[in-house]
C-alpha cells in the first residue's frame, strides 16, 4: 500500500538498528526519522510481522491523516473531519498518546483533550453515544504528533508497547527495558554460539532476550493482544498465517550457553520466575552470589551487564570499587579472546572500570543519557 507511510517508533539512537532488523524481516524500503523508521510500501501483513517479530520497535503507528495545525480550532476541525464510526464499535474505550511542540497548543495533554472532544462530539452526533476514555487499558490507542504547524493522527496498531513481551512477572528496581536489552545484544553481535554471562543479571532481561534470539522465538510469542485486532481491516486468517510462519523458525535453546549471577536473593528469585514464564528455566543457569567470588563453570567469551549506577551521591561513592571489581572480573574470568559490554547511565563510573573501551555507544535509558562500553578482552 502506498500514499501514507507506516511509522515504526523506537528509542533514540536505535533507528539504524531498527532498519537493520526490519531488513531481516524482509522489509527493505525504509527511511529513518526521529525516534523511528518510515515504511512507504506496506500491507497488513507488514503490520502483523513487525508487531510480532520486531525486538527493537516500540509501536507500529498507522497514520490516519496528516494536516496543518495552526491553533486549537484547526486541530479540532482536522480531527472532526475524519469519520470515526468504523473504528468505534459500541462500548469501545480509547486513549490518546500525544507528543506536541507548538506555540499555540499549551501542552500535549491539552492537545489530546482537543482530539478527545472532536471524536466524542462527532460520535455523539452520529450515534447518540460518547465513547469512554480508558488510559490504563483502552480498546483503541491513538497517537497525536504535532511539530510546529504539522500534525499527524495515527492508529496505534501495537496497543500495549511492544517491549512488554509478557514474560516479566517480577521486577527489580530500574530494570532495563526489553527492547533496549535486545538492542544492546544486537550491538554486541550476540550469536547463539556465544557463551554469555551477566554478572549483575537482576530480573534476567538480558538473559531472556538472548534466549529468545538464540531460539528464533518471536518477541511477541507470549502476547495475546495487539491494537491491530481492533481495526476494521484486521483479518484473522492473514494474521495467523504471519504468526505461524515466524513460529516455524523456532529451535530449542542449547544448555551451557547462558549464565547469570546476582548478589541479591530477591533479584535471583525474580529472574528465575521470569525465566520460567519465558520457557527457559531449565536451560539458563542463574546463581545467587557476589560476582567477585564467582568462577563460571564454563569460561564465557561474552560478558554483557547492566550494573547499578546509583542516583544519589552516597551511591556513587560506593560504586567506584564495584566498577573496578567489574573491570577486574572482565580481565580475569573470560575465555580469551572475549568481548565485554557494560551498560551504565553513570558516566563518571565508566572511568573506574580500568579498561580502555574500544567503542562507546550512546544510548538512552529512562530518559537519561547512557553508555554501552565495548571492550576487546585478550
Amino acid at each position: 500500500m502506498t500514499g501514507i507511510s507506516l511509522f515504526i517508533t523506537c528509542a533514540p539512537a536505535l533507528e539504524p538498528l531498527l532498519q537493520e532488523e526490519l531488513k531481516e524481516l524482509g522489509i527493505e524500503q525504509t527511511h529513518a526519522g526521529y525516534r523511528g523508521v518510515y515504511i512507504d510500501d506496506w500491507n497488513w501483513s507488514t503490520i502483523y510481522k513487525i508487531n510480532y517479530g520486531s525486538r527493537i520497535a516500540a509501536r507500529v503507528l498507522l497514520p490516519l491523516s496528516k494536516f496543518k495545525c495552526f491553533h486549537r480550532n484547526s486541530l479540532y476541525e482536522a480531527i472532526a473531519g475524519l469519520d470515526w464510526t468504523p473504528l468505534f464499535k459500541e462500548g469501545r474505550t480509547f486513549a490518546i498518546d500525544a507528543n506536541v511542540t507548538h506555540k499555540e497548543l499549551r501542552n500535549s495533554l491539552f492537545a489530546a483533550q482537543v482530539v478527545k472532544d472532536a471524536i466524542c462530539d462527532q460520535l455523539r452526533e452520529k450515534t447518540g453515544k460518547r465513547p469512554s476514555v480508558d488510559t490504563a487499558n483502552p480498546d483503541i490507542q491513538l497517537n497525536l504528533f504535532v511539530y510546529q504547524n504539522n500534525g499527524v493522527i495515527s492508529f496505534d496498531t501495537s496497543g500495549v508497547p511492544l517491549h512488554k513481551r509478557g514474560y516479566r512477572q517480577e521486577s527489580v528496581e530500574a530494570p532495563i527495558q526489553e527492547s533496549l536489552a535486545a538492542a544492546i545484544l544486537r550491538l554486541a553481535k550476540y550469536s547463539p554460539q556465544d557463551v554469555m554471562l551477566d554478572p549483575c543479571c537482576g530480573s534476567g532481561t538480558l538473559l531472556i532476550e538472548a534466549a529468545l534470539m538464540a531460539t528464533n522465538t518471536p518477541p511477541g510469542y507470549l502476547r495475546q493482544q495487539w491494537g491491530f485486532m481492533r481495526h476494521p481491516a484486521f483479518r484473522t486468517e492473514e494474521w495467523l498465517a504471519v504468526r505461524n510462519k515466524l513460529d516455524e523458525n523456532r529451535i530449542p535453546l542449547q544448555p551451557g550457553h547462558l549464565f547469570g549471577v546476582d548478589i541479591s536473593k530477591n533479584a535471583v528469585r525474580s529472574c528465575k520466575i521470569n525465566l520460567k514464564a519465558a520457557g527457559f528455566s531449565n536451560t539458563v543457569e542463574v546463581v545467587q552470589g557476589d560476582f567477585k567470588e564467582f568462577t563460571p563453570t564454563i569460561a564465557p567469551n561474552l560478558i554483557i551487564t547492566n550494573p547499578p549506577y546509583g542516583n544519589r551521591l552516597e551511591d556513587v561513592q560506593l560504586l567506584s570499587p564495584f566498577y573496578r571489581a567489574l573491570g577486574d572480573f572482565l580481565k580475569q574470568k573470560c575465555a580469551k579472546p572475549a568481548r565485554g559490554y557494560i551498560f551504565t547511565g553513570n558516566l563518571e563510573m565508566t572511568k573506574e572500570v580500568g579498561l580502555a573501551a574500544k567503542k562507546r555507544h550512546v544510548l538512552t535509558t529512562g530518559g537519561i543519557e547512557a553508555r554501552l562500553l565495548e571492550f576487546d578482552l585478550y
